[in-house]
């Protein structure tokens, strides 16, 4: 397949970049507590421009010190960030891509327990996720906003910056103006579409005065809501032709508020490019370019996207963080080498809404935040690494030091390699799971990694293999407490049912609310009318992160999925189970089967037998804690780079 369109010059405004790939705007938090960018944040973005990006747009960045939605959020809100920000520009120049930053104010989309004061609005209606009502702003302080981004788009332009975004998306301040959903002013900022779009159009035009009419500004508009009563597509057309009147150079179309968030970065049951309708409804509505956005994660979907017209550039944002070199793979031909974004959001999205995180990485390419420490360069003395267990820890270690130029084994015990993470690919929207798996074998294979399947790890093996390093990578068994009749003949271990090896009954019973026993009920959903009932001894169930977790839940729900929450298991009977809810004994019957999802244990049974084999030995990922697949892959890292 060709890719012309994908490497046609564009332009925005006056800006001519060399192709149609921008890297879209994500917090990634690696700036300083304060808002000056580090030596992190210029290595993130400086990996991204020397992959082939056009133009790279930077995460959220505050307008002002004191407002932002992540306590590391970069900043662009005094003069003291110029500095430090001209030598990220100056490194994305020298690797021949333009840069933006994403200029933003949160409004009510934060909290006062973080920011130290009151939370502002254009109107007192409290955002649904963090239920603070905010300070209605005043006229003069909404016009002392509008000076801010432009204050703040000037700093920019002395820091190098190309051009500026201006963040109307996401439920931010500036869509809080544009929509009836958040927006019940009766000043000239409220009311009809042109009030309610002024404060975006008076921020252009401040920054046009201030920064030279010929400075490119981009504003990135949620196409909808997805809300009731929110914007959508029929709003969001009009308020672009405000945008191009007021003079934006182009647009970019994203999805969503807050109190729909799942939409943000949507999983694997939402087809690729779900949102490029939307830019292209709005593409037929101005005469600017206008940029798509939203689970753009292959060529063949971005060509597509420009090639049929939905929109002149293509923002790929997840992506990026999965393969830094994403348009130069393309450009190259060398499609099947891209490593895949999986949609899983457990380092990403996950990392950045979680306080003892913020700051992201990724599952499939941890090295996202380490890109100055962890690097490919060929090492001087190649090392015989032996690396036990094929699951992400095991693959991705091998993935690495092979690169590296270390010479690597892997023994696998199973016929398959991929070990837990090879089964959990198979039930419903989990497939992208499986791409990380081929992409590292793939790699391995070509670096000259010897797999060896079928085979049992033994001390006496090991010491064959003469290694100079063994990475125990050997993953986690699923548990199975003794508890009576547990070992009945119609009780069954999930990871057996998701594989096919055995077949349950019409009515099931799950013992186990985690993401194991969830997605298995989703798998059997599928299946011939199967109803799961889900039993455990946690008060709430958790779907996991954001949108995946909430579009589980949606499917879990239609097929009237049951809870008995609470419930500590006594007893395993021929149809159910005896349990303890409340201080009193209950029962559960009437089921055909009976399905195991009670969690895992490590599994790590050669630690003590080979310590002295060789210098040195390692254990990682479920071998050293039954764990996120995320948390596997980062001890690979942090295991592999350094051997």
């Amino acid at each position: 397949m060709n890719f012309d369109k994908l490497f046609e010059p564009g332009q925005i405004g006056s800006l001519q970049l060399k192709n149609r790939f921008v890297m879209g705007a994500m917090g990634v938090g690696f700036a300083e507590l304060g808002g000056t960018p580090t030596a992190r944040t210029k290595a993130y973005y400086e990996a991204r421009a020397k992959g082939g990006y056009g133009l790279i747009i930077t995460e959220v960045t505050r307008v002002q010190d004191s407002e932002f939605c992540t306590p590391f959020e970069p900043s662009l809100g005094d003069d003291k960030h110029i500095a430090a920000w001209k030598e990220v520009t100056d490194a994305i120049h020298q690797q021949g891509a333009c840069v933006f930053p994403q200029l933003h104010q949160p409004g009510r989309q934060y909290t006062k327990t973080i920011l130290g004061h009151e939370v502002s609005a254009p109107s007192p209606l409290a955002c649904p996720i963090f239920d603070e009502v905010p300070h209605e702003l005043t006229t003069e302080e909404v016009w002392d906003n509008i000076h801010m981004f432009g204050d703040a788009a000037l700093r920019a332009k002395k820091a190098g910056f190309d051009g500026v975004e201006i963040h109307a998306g996401h439920g931010y301040l500036v869509q809080q103006f544009l929509s009836q959903f958040t927006n019940r002013r009766f000043d000239e900022f409220g009311g009809s579409l042109e009030n309610r779009a002024r404060f975006a159009c008076e921020i252009c035009k401040d920054v046009k005065r201030k920064c030279g009419d010929d400075y490119p500004v981009i504003i990135k508009l949620s196409g909808e809501e997805k809300v009731p009563g929110g914007m959508t597509i029929s709003d969001t057309k009009i308020f672009a032709k405000y945008f191009e009147e007021a003079g934006y150079d182009a647009i970019e179309v994203t999805i969503c508020t807050y109190a729909s968030l799942d939409w943000m970065s949507a999983p694997e049951d939402e087809p690729m490019g779900f949102n490029a309708n939307n830019a292209k409804a709005i593409r037929e509505s101005v005469h600017i370019p206008v940029i798509a956005i939203n689970r753009i994660n292959t060529p063949e979907i971005a060509e597509d996207i420009l090639e049929t017209g939905k929109a002149d550039f293509v923002s790929i944002s997840r992506q990026s963080l999965a393969d830094p070199e994403f348009p130069n793979k393309t450009k190259e031909g060398r499609i099947s080498e891209i490593s895949p974004c999986i949609n899983c959001l457990q380092s990403c999205m996950g990392y950045m809404t979680d306080p003892n995180h913020l700051q992201a990485c990724c599952l499939v390419n941890p090295r996202v935040g380490h890109e100055a420490e962890y690097t490919f360069d060929p090492v001087d003395h190649p090392k015989n690494v032996v690396v036990v267990g094929s699951g992400p820890a095991g693959l991705y270690t091998a993935y690495v030091a092979s690169k590296k130029g270390h010479q690597v084994k892997v023994i696998e015990a199973q016929e398959k390699l991929g070990g837990q993470f090879r089964i959990a690919a198979l039930p419903p929207a989990k497939s992208l799971l499986a791409n990380p798996l081929r992409f590292w074998i793939q790699e391995g294979k070509k670096q000259g990694v010897e797999y060896m399947t079928n085979t049992t790890a033994t001390k006496e093996l090991i010491a064959d293999l003469h290694p100079d390093a063994v990475v125990l990578a050997t993953g986690a068994k699923q548990s199975k407490p003794p508890i009576e009749g547990i070992d009945g003949e119609h009780v069954f271990m999930a990871n057996d049912v998701i594989e096919g090896k055995v077949r349950v009954g019409h009515n099931v019973l799950i013992v186990g609310g985690g993401l194991v026993g969830l997605e298995c009920a989703d798998f059997l959903r599928e299946r011939a009318g199967r109803h799961s009932t889900i039993i455990d001894q946690i008060p709430t169930i958790n779907y996991g992160v954001l949108g995946v977790g909430t579009h589980l839940k949606a499917r879990l729900d239609s097929n009237d999925t049951a809870y008995i929450l609470g419930a500590t298991i006594k007893k395993f009977t021929k149809d159910g189970v005896v349990y303890e809810q409340d201080h009193k004994e209950k029962e559960a019957t009437g089921f055909d089967s009976i399905i195991i999802a009670m969690g895992s244990k490590s599994y790590n049974p050669l630690e003590a037998e080979i310590k002295d084999l060789c210098p040195e030995v390692y254990v990682i990922g479920d071998a050293s804690q039954a764990g996120q697949a995320n948390k596997a892959t980062e001890e690979a890292a942090a295991v592999a780079f350094h051997l």
